[in-house]
């Protein structure tokens, strides 16, 4: 028996009871009973479970049941119910209810006691996750990445006693739509969400929204991990608090390529730094700028492999109490864990999951994505039926953005040295229209295609010879 206690995450010794308030909860009951028609101004939030005591939970869901019925609401018709199922002993008998409905004067502050039962039902909720986190960590063969996974995401849930949103007459939300529209209309064209670092693209989403879930898909050497890491620390550099989540390279190769890109150095030399370079002066002042801009910079990386999207999430939202994030990128879902046989399925988790971060966090959030082999054709532009396990991430995504190199696959294209940001899905974005974007892969980084892409050569026309015969 020591020995047990020994491991209790608490002094039994010091059990306290947990947090309630029965006048708070007692009002809302008798508040209901005078008013019925008030639970209408609380039924979205407010459930039995929040009740700390039993009987109290009991009544709620009688004059729940009853409300539904539209029977009316008293202590009689409360005492019937009990009695019709079986619980009369479960409460103080039909004098306790009387004493409810005449001890509450009205039921005009419902909603604030309401919050009350909610906002204590919540704090017993965290002792709870606490006490099972203390629980779970003694156990043998206790994972510490998974315990607090979970114990982020358990927390997470805990909503505010009152859910945002809910029906709103149209008036409230043309005010705010008005308020907005005569803003942008004062700055002049604007972007509608934080920039991208090309002009095409901004042109074309009008900026990286907030509450947006971004897939971008390409096949291999497309250049998406250029593309995301790229966004990423030209977010950071722009003092926005950014999380890069590499599942497939290591932080010091990201730093690598980072410095490369901010700096406009060639990655190799980066990799391999030598002052034999006739311009191994010049890289090392811009390499050394380069480092510290990034290192002032609130970019966030985590270079965990094969990363589940609940720790994903998890670590996110850890880091978003710490200072909120303005954008998260993930390079990339198909390297992410899953189980081989429910693909379909935990591809669609991974995309439900990123967009749930993109609304809870309010900040975009970029999925970067593998294409099918068999869409590896040459000249074939990518489409979403490409994308693998397409469905469940077509249908989670709000956009879908796609890059495609056709100089990788045709050596002899006139398009040398073209990206092509190819726009698939998307609300309120020009899909059907490419944006090019200059291949600087040298340098770890794309930039705007600036002027007319090369033309392509004409056909060259069949020649007869000198006697008549077909060439």
């Amino acid at each position: 028996m020591s020995a047990q206690l020994d491991r209790m995450p608490f002094d039994v010794a010091t059990l306290r009871v947990p947090p309630h308030d029965l006048g708070a909860e007692q009002s809302v009951l008798g508040g209901l009973m005078l008013a019925p028609d008030a639970m209408a101004k609380v039924s979205d939030w407010l459930t039995e479970a929040d009740f700390y005591r039993a009987d109290h939970r009991l009544i709620f869901r009688a004059i729940t049941t009853l409300i539904d019925r539209k029977s009316p609401v008293d202590a009689v018709t409360l005492g019937d119910w009990f009695d019709a199922n079986d619980l009369a002993g479960m409460m103080g008998g039909i004098g306790y209810l009387i004493e409810l409905a005449n001890s509450t004067p009205s039921a005009a502050n419902i909603v604030a006691y309401a919050e009350i039962v909610v906002e204590k039902a919540r704090l017993r909720s965290v002792i709870s996750a606490g006490t099972q986190l203390a629980e779970a960590a003694w156990g043998r063969g206790a994972d510490s990445q998974q315990l607090i996974a979970t114990a982020a995401h358990d927390l997470a849930q805990m909503q505010a006693s009152k859910l945002r949103g809910g029906l709103e007459p149209a008036k409230v939300g043309m005010k705010r739509m008005q308020t907005e529209l005569m803003a942008r209309y004062q700055r002049g064209p604007a972007l509608l969400g934080q920039p991208w670092p090309w002009k095409g693209l901004n042109d074309c989403t009008k900026g990286l929204r907030d509450g947006v879930l971004y897939v971008v898909g390409a096949r291999p050497s497309m250049g998406k991990s250029i593309f995301g890491l790229q966004t990423a620390v030209f977010s950071a550099l722009r003092g926005s608090n950014t999380a890069f989540f590499s599942v497939e390279m290591g932080a010091d190769e990201c730093m690598g390529r980072a410095v490369a890109c901010v700096g406009e150095i060639p990655h190799d030399w980066v990799e391999s730094p030598n002052d034999k370079d006739i311009d191994a002066e010049f890289y090392w002042v811009r390499l050394t700028d380069a480092t510290q801009r990034i290192i002032e910079s609130p970019l966030l990386i985590d270079e965990t492999p094969a990363i589940s999207i609940n720790q994903l999430m998890a670590r996110a939202r850890r880091a978003h109490m710490q200072k909120p994030l303005r954008l998260i990128v993930v390079d990339h879902m198909h390297d992410m864990a899953i189980d081989p046989k429910q693909a379909r399925f935990e591809y669609g988790l991974i995309a439900q999951g990123a967009k749930t971060l993109a609304k809870e966090l309010h900040c975009p959030v970029i999925l970067l994505a593998q294409l099918n082999r068999s869409s590896a054709v040459a000249g074939k532009r990518p489409t979403m039926t490409d994308l693998r396990e397409s469905g469940e991430i077509e249908q989670k995504a709000d956009v879908i953005l796609f890059l495609h190199r056709e100089d990788y696959h045709d050596k002899n294209t006139h398009l040398k040295g073209v990206v092509e940001v190819i726009p698939s899905k998307g609300r309120n974005i020009r899909t059907g229209s490419t944006i090019y974007l200059q291949n600087t892969f040298s340098e770890m980084r794309m930039q705007d295609w600036i002027g007319d892409l090369p033309e392509a050569p004409e056909p060259e026309k069949a020649h007869s010879n000198s006697r008549g015969f077909r060439a």
